[in-house]
């Protein structure tokens, strides 16, 4: 099954949206218990995750199906996982700054096997390669907008250069993908998600979160393989091939040694 590069948002509670998003083209659905569901509504979301969770269970498909649940050692976080914590595969975990709250998530929910810890906090930051190293980490997300409020400043493309460039050297240590971006709460602003997609895949940002299958087609023109990067890899691997492994240039003209065929090699895997 291929890494993700779009995790879309669902309210747990809505039903009719998560049987939307399961037709979408988004490459993981993400039921939330968390942000996007009131106190009052999270005892029918948990209802709600649970039967979602049995259904993908005795029907999976290649789209992964994730649950956030709400900040480990919490009493809803608790509450989650007495309803979904025997059906739980896949756990987006929020406000992660410890590799512990990970342990707490596996005591209760022993059928899990991949877990998204959000960077939400200068302490998550400070503790991100040890969290990144546990082994039901699958990868890292940000969750810019908190972590923002947390280090007061303006939440740019600039302001999180450095916090986005933290996570992508401790994915990279721990052999895990690279990174899940924020969600782009401006939903009707394609050109600033472009912006907000492009400026955390050049750090080495590797996926997207999305709140609307609008936003999909989007995040599949960032952080997609485009036909003529997959054709580039192609041509190189070939070349190299051909030279027995040695340094030697492309049809195109092009210079390939040993790095650049790694490179090649690495984007025809994730195709």
């Amino acid at each position: 099954m291929k890494t993700p590069v779009s995790y879309l948002f669902v309210p747990g509670h809505r039903p009719e949206l998560i049987a939307k998003a399961r037709r979408s083209a988004a490459d993981a659905v993400v039921i939330d218990l968390e942000d996007a569901v009131a106190p009052g509504d999270r005892p029918a979301a948990r209802l709600v995750a649970a039967a979602a969770l049995r259904e993908n269970a005795d029907a999976p498909t290649e789209q992964q199906l994730w649950v956030r649940i709400n900040a480990a050692g919490t009493h809803e976080a608790e509450a989650d996982l007495a309803a979904i914590g025997d059906l739980l595969t896949h756990a987006r975990v929020p406000k992660v700054d410890d590799p512990a709250q990970i342990d707490w998530l596996a005591a209760r929910a022993p059928g899990v096997v991949a877990t998204l810890p959000a960077i939400e906090s200068a302490a998550g930051l400070l503790n991100a390669p040890a969290i990144a190293a546990h082994p039901l980490v699958a990868r890292l997300g940000l969750g810019g907008v908190d972590l923002a409020n947390d280090l007061r400043c303006d939440g740019s493309a600039a302001a999180l250069a450095y916090p986005r460039s933290v996570l992508v050297v401790a994915s990279r240590a721990a052999g895990l993908p690279g990174p899940v971006n924020s969600v782009f709460a401006r939903l009707d602003d394609p050109d600033g998600l472009l912006e907000h997609a492009r400026a955390a895949k050049a750090i080495g940002f590797a996926a997207q979160s999305a709140l609307t299958p609008r936003q999909l087609p989007a995040i599949a023109q960032v952080f997609g393989l485009a036909a003529d990067r997959i054709g580039w890899a192609k041509e190189v691997i070939k070349a190299f091939q051909d030279a027995g492994g040695a340094a030697c240039r492309t049809a195109s003209g092009e210079f390939v040694d040993l790095p650049i065929a790694q490179e090649a090699e690495r984007i025809l895997a994730a195709v």
